[in-house]
């Protein structure tokens, strides 16, 4: 009985051997590294000029650089409306350009990213940065960007300069 045992064994050490040659075989790809290179990555999200940016509903089905035209046609207009009617008289005379960070989320969602005002601008204006949050809000909800090597919504960022002017009336 113990002779048969033995065959057996060495019956089964064979399969063994097999299955695990044959396993390492075809199981080396899932042990291989799949480094990107940072600079692979980098080629791969630059904007190109097949992305499409963001834009709004009522810039209908333009393309290219009318899309873009129309989205910050609409940004600016809305923006500049806003403030010039919701500025308050300023306490000192102003003449201050300044850049604001505008965010579009993959939802469409626009906020305010960061402002950089001089002191002088927030003395006469102590709430700039509230009425410029406040001016974001009034744009209607934006169509997010679209990354077509992706095929999928991004979030954007860009960057508005903004110049404020207050005289002393004669």
């Amino acid at each position: 009985m113990l002779k048969i045992k033995m065959i057996l064994f060495s019956k089964y050490r064979i399969q063994i051997v097999l299955v695990l040659f044959l396993f390492q075989l075809t199981g080396c790809h899932l042990f291989e590294s799949t480094e990107v290179s940072t600079k692979e990555i980098k080629e791969a999200s630059s904007w190109s000029s097949q992305d499409i940016g963001p834009s709004f509903d009522s810039c209908g089905e333009l393309q290219g650089a009318e899309l873009r035209d129309c989205f910050q046609e609409v940004v600016t207009t809305t923006l500049s409306d806003y403030l010039n009617q919701n500025l308050p008289e300023a306490t000192l005379q102003i003449d201050e350009e300044f850049v604001v960070g505008i965010k579009v989320d993959q939802e469409g969602y626009i906020s305010l990213q960061n402002a950089d005002f001089s002191n002088a601008l927030r003395d006469a204006l102590p709430d700039i940065e509230t009425i410029l949050t406040n001016a974001i809000y009034q744009l209607p909800q934006a169509k997010p960007a679209v990354k077509s090597n992706v095929g999928t919504f991004v979030e954007t960022e860009f960057q508005l300069p903004i110049r404020i002017v207050a005289q002393e009336s004669n």
